[in-house]
C-alpha cells in the first residue's frame, strides 16, 4: 500500500494524513516501503535460513502485491479490514504452532 500510494495513476479521496504526506513526498512512502520489505526478508531469513529465507519473501512480496491490486480498487477493505485480517491470519499461524 505504501509503494502504490506514490503512484500518480492510482488516487483515492480517503487518504489518511500519514498517507497523504506520503503522497506527497513519493520518496518518503518508497523508503517506508523497501525499510519494511528489508526488515522482513531479514526475519524470513533468520527464521529460514539463506535460500528458504530469500524464497519466501519474494513470495511473499508477490503475494502482497496481488492481493492489494486485487482488493483495494473495488474497496473491499479498508486498512481496518486489512489490520483485522493480519491478527486473524497472525493468530491462526501461532495457534497452529
Amino acid at each position: 500500500m505504501l509503494w502504490m500510494n506514490t503512484s500518480t495513476r492510482i488516487s483515492w479521496s480517503d487518504k489518511s494524513e500519514v498517507m497523504a504526506r506520503m503522497a506527497a513526498n513519493p520518496l518518503y512512502g518508497r523508503s517506508a516501503a523497501g525499510a519494511l520489505f528489508l526488515i522482513a526478508t531479514a526475519l524470513c531469513i533468520s527464521l529460514l535460513g539463506l535460500g528458504s529465507g530469500l524464497f519466501a519473501a519474494i513470495v511473499i512480496l508477490m503475494t502482497a502485491g496481488s492481493v492489494s491490486v486485487l482488493f483495494f480498487p473495488f474497496r473491499y477493505f479498508g486498512s481496518v479490514g486489512v489490520a483485522i485480517l493480519y491478527l486473524c491470519a497472525v493468530t491462526l499461524e501461532l495457534v497452529t504452532n
